[in-house]
């Protein structure tokens, strides 16, 4: 089985988890067997809550904020941000993948 890479929190994490969230996730483990599905439950269920307050709100939006004024086509910088959670075999396929984006996006500016 491939190591999965277990690194910072997404944006999206970072708005639906919190301190009080991870402790008890840290918890669970420690907790006795038949308690340990509640609060797993529990978590979740406040992260969800925690979701769809985030997406009731008007003007909720997760784009980065520099949309106007990009240097980088958005499938770029969308694979640079996913890259960073991959396996080194999917990081690979997700560079092969830049470098042709990247080389259309040149050939374009020559071209047109």
């Amino acid at each position: 089985m491939e190591q999965e890479t277990q690194s910072n929190a997404t944006t999206f994490d970072s708005l639906v988890q919190d301190r009080q969230l991870q402790m008890m996730k840290a918890a669970i483990p420690y907790i006795n067997n038949p308690n340990q599905k509640t609060m797993a439950f529990l978590i979740k269920f406040l992260e969800l809550q925690r979701t769809v307050s985030i997406f009731n709100h008007p003007d909720a939006s997760m784009q980065i904020c520099s949309v106007a004024e990009e240097e980088e086509p958005m499938p770029v910088q969308m694979l640079n941000a996913v890259r960073e959670f991959c396996t080194e075999k999917e990081q690979e396929t997700i560079d092969m993948l830049m470098n042709y984006v990247q080389m259309f996006s040149a050939y374009e500016t020559l071209f047109t």
